[in-house]
């Protein structure tokens, strides 16, 4: 056929890659029912767009993209002979063995390019990581903060809130020096606080209270 090669129509393949399409399909293509330039031009450019639409990137793929859609394409054309003879049993037989045979043609080169497009995008990631592991400036991780220092209670105002909840336990704490066992766990620099304080509120343990406080105590 002597249509003219169409250009692509989009940029979803290079332009080297659709001109491989077109001259391996030029090659490959059956013949056309008709002979007029319309219907031949129609014909290419349905057949370039198939083989498009697998997005081959490079001549291998284009190869076997075009020769996939070429295949199938001599499939069905076994099948239109098959059916111009229909009382014809041996060329009918022949016909569709043959459409048979391009078909598994056509699965084969499907298959194989599909194989190509893996191992393309298998390697692409590889190169990609290389050349940035490369090219990647060093940084200098940033130093780490020191952990906060964990909540010390003041024992000085412990000392206070406890004298001023717990009143007579404060007393005979102070008066002891030391935290009588059956008061139970109080912290140690609390306990001194309340003992050697000399605090207005820790003071005022040493003082003995009135009848009226004593009773509230």
């Amino acid at each position: 056929m002597d249509a003219p090669i169409i250009p692509p129509s989009a940029d979803t393949i290079p332009s080297s890659i659709y001109l491989e399409l077109a001259h391996t399909l030029r090659k490959s293509l059956p013949a056309l029912v008709t002979d007029t330039p319309e219907d031949a031009t129609r014909w290419e450019r349905a057949a370039i767009e198939h083989a498009a639409s697998l997005l081959p990137v490079t001549a291998d793929e284009a190869n076997l993209a075009a020769l996939y859609v070429a295949a199938s394409a001599q499939a069905l054309d076994c099948l239109r002979l098959a059916r111009l003879y229909p009382n014809d049993t041996a060329v009918v037989l022949k016909c569709t063995a043959q459409s048979a045979g391009m078909m598994r043609q056509a699965r084969s080169f499907r298959t194989a390019l599909e194989r190509a497009q893996i191992a393309r995008r298998k390697r692409a990631p590889d190169a990609n990581t290389t050349k940035r592991q490369v090219s990647a400036p060093v940084v200098d991780a940033p130093a780490k903060e020191p952990p906060p220092e964990p909540f010390r209670p003041n024992p000085i105002a412990e000392a206070e809130r406890y004298a001023l909840h717990h009143r007579k336990r404060a007393v005979l704490i102070r008066r002891l020096g030391h935290l009588p066992q059956k008061f139970g766990w109080l912290a140690p620099e609390v306990v001194h606080a309340i003992a050697t304080g000399s605090t207005p509120i820790v003071r005022g343990l040493d003082e003995k209270p009135t009848r009226t406080a004593a009773v509230a105590a």
